[in-house]
């Protein structure tokens, strides 16, 4: 795809897509490492915690406690990239458990103080990582405010069309996995109207979602649905 066209994207475009910290890769010796299942709950609500996360294999989701005692998804720490860098008190609302086996290094404070000592590069990959979260809440926060259900979506599909999607004859496609749930959590969309606006999409012959793969099918047209009014 043309260049000019993705530098006008705004990045991360999904919520795992962060400022990689690999070189801590290079002082796990310095950190306590262990290993969880999917499922498992590393971080639960109220636990104190006073550590950074890195994980070196699988992918950790961080939420926040709702009043309903619901959980609101946030981010993914992913492979290489790092977790909270804060320090939470007894009445924190996080919780980060893992959506796959992964193993994972906690660093104390005096450690990554160490660490800056030797390596002042991480400290650089260390804020761009913060930032990029930053950025990508930022966006967030502007498309809950400007945008409808529908538009969302339809941004974040038209948007990984543009950075990720391969031309494939006269369609595009787009190797990922996302189901609809985590489309929703991204967009701040309910579950119910994802599967509505996928649907529709398919009847049309715009867009069809496989499991692993996306098939763009008519990219204009997706592009103009984003700003017309779909209720559902």
């Amino acid at each position: 795809m043309d260049d000019g066209v993705k530098r006008i994207i705004q990045d991360p475009l999904i919520p795992e897509m962060f400022h990689r910290v690999e070189k801590l890769e290079q002082f796990l010796h310095l950190a306590r490492t262990r290993t969880y299942a999917k499922g498992t709950i590393i971080l639960a609500q109220g636990m104190e915690f006073d550590e950074i996360i890195y994980v070196q294999q699988g992918c950790l989701a961080v939420s926040m406690g709702a009043d309903d005692g619901h959980q609101k998804f946030l981010f993914h720490i992913g492979e290489g990239s790092i977790g909270l860098s804060t320090f939470l008190g007894e009445y924190h609302e996080i919780q980060i458990h893992a959506v796959k086996n992964s193993t994972v290094s906690f660093f104390k404070v005096e450690q990554i103080l160490t660490i800056f000592r030797e390596d002042e590069k991480v400290i650089f990959d260390i804020l761009q990582n913060l930032l990029t979260k930053v950025y990508y809440f930022m966006g967030q926060a502007r498309d809950l405010n400007f945008y409808r259900p529908s538009s969302r979506v339809f941004r974040l599909l038209y948007n990984l069309c543009i950075n990720e999607g391969e031309q494939v004859g006269d369609h595009y496609e787009i190797n990922f996995s996302l189901t609809q749930k985590t489309i929703g959590e991204i967009t701040g969309t309910h579950y119910v109207t994802v599967c509505k606006l996928f649907q529709m999409l398919d009847r049309q012959g715009i867009v069809k979602k496989g499991k692993d793969k996306m098939v763009v099918y008519d990219l204009e047209r997706l592009k103009s649905l984003i700003n017309e009014i779909i209720e559902y």
